[in-house]
C-alpha cells in the first residue's frame, strides 16, 4: 500500500473478506455481525452497520481463524471500523469464563463459515 496510511501500519495487512461477529458490553451481551475486510497480527478493518455505536473495547470473533480477539476501536467511518488487537484467544482450547459465551457462539456457527470438501 502506498500513501499516508502505509507508513502508519506496524503490521502488513492481508485482504480476507471473512464473516465475523463483534461483542461488547456487560458479559459481552451486545453483538453485531460484520465482515473482516483485512487482517494483520496487530489489527483489522471491519465492516459493521453504522447503526451500532461501538465502544472503545470489544471482542472480535473471527470464525475462519477459530479465534477471538480482544480489540480497541481506533477509528470509525460510517460502516467501517479500524481495530487494534490486544490479545488473541484460540477458541479450540479452553477459554476464560468471561469468553465462554463467545466460544459457544463460535462452536454453533463456525462450521457454516468453513469451506467444505467437494
Amino acid at each position: 500500500m502506498t500513501g499516508e496510511f502505509a507508513d502508519r501500519r506496524a503490521h502488513p495487512r492481508v485482504v480476507v473478506n471473512a464473516p465475523a461477529r463483534l461483542f461488547w458490553g456487560p458479559k459481552l451481551a451486545h453483538w453485531a455481525d460484520g465482515v473482516i475486510y483485512d487482517l494483520s497480527t496487530g489489527g483489522a478493518k471491519v465492516e459493521v452497520s453504522g447503526m451500532y455505536t461501538l465502544p472503545r473495547r470489544l471482542v472480535l470473533l473471527h470464525y475462519a481463524e477459530d479465534a477471538a480477539f480482544e480489540a480497541i476501536l481506533r477509528w470509525r467511518r460510517w460502516d467501517t471500523a479500524g481495530l487494534a488487537f490486544e490479545a488473541r484467544h484460540d477458541l479450540t482450547q479452553p477459554v476464560d469464563s468471561w469468553l465462554a459465551d463467545v466460544q459457544t457462539v463460535w462452536q454453533g456457527l463456525a462450521a457454516g463459515f468453513k469451506p467444505t470438501a467437494g
